[in-house]
């Protein structure tokens, strides 16, 4: 299945590579967002523009600052632990600290299944176990498979858009997924549907005017 990915989030999946994704490496949510932050901090030091760019998108204090004044700005490794804090949702890396639980495995993979286009795993999965379907991420942003959907107020490696999305959306609310449930962004809280009108990726993969009926 074709997936709609901007740029910069291919150049950040090849930056991070499998640490992305090999959740099941770590006992502890907190350990795997460390190992991020510590990989961060080697892309901030070699200055790689898809890192930086990361965090003009996330850190409180360097929102929307170009890579060319974040290059010089003499970041730090704290600087990056403040990013990855904010992007998983967190106010502050203390935050990230206290998440001494393991992650729900079987959300992320359905999550990771689904922005791959991969339609028949996800309904495998939910039919397996339906309450998946309005489960909320473990994150501090709280977001549910239709937020994740939206592409917006997420991990920005995840905001991809696979072209198989309204049919994926449509069987999630088939399956009853709650559209008034709300994740925790930019400083409120918002419905997956709120956060679609505002999410460039949807118009970018050509499917805003499919998929904004259903949310």
């Amino acid at each position: 299945m074709e997936v709609y990915k901007h740029r910069i989030l291919v150049e950040l999946e090849r930056f991070y590579g499998d640490l992305l994704i090999n959740i099941e490496d770590y006992s502890a949510i907190k350990d795997h967002l460390s190992a991020l932050a510590s990989r961060m901090w080697a892309g901030v030091q070699a200055e790689n523009k898809a890192v930086l760019s990361e965090i003009s998108n996330y850190h409180w204090s360097h929102l929307g600052k170009s890579t060319t004044i974040l290059a010089s700005f003499g970041l730090t490794e704290e600087d990056c632990k403040q990013t990855i804090a904010n992007e998983y949702g967190f106010r502050r890396w203390t935050e990230v600290m206290h998440m001494d639980n393991a992650y729900n495995l079987e959300f992320e993979y359905t999550v990771n299944d689904m922005l791959a286009g991969n339609m028949e795993i996800v309904k495998n999965r939910i039919s397996k176990n339906k309450g998946l379907v309005n489960k909320k991420s473990y994150y501090g942003h709280r977001a549910t498979l239709l937020h994740y959907a939206a592409s917006n107020g997420v991990e920005l490696w995840r905001q991809k858009v696979p072209l198989n999305l309204p049919e994926i959306v449509a069987y999630l609310i088939e399956m009853g997924i709650n559209k008034k449930a709300k994740m925790k962004v930019y400083g409120v809280e918002y419905t997956a549907g709120e956060l679609l009108l505002s999410s460039a990726h949807p118009y970018d993969a050509g499917l805003i005017d499919v998929l904004r009926p259903l949310f």
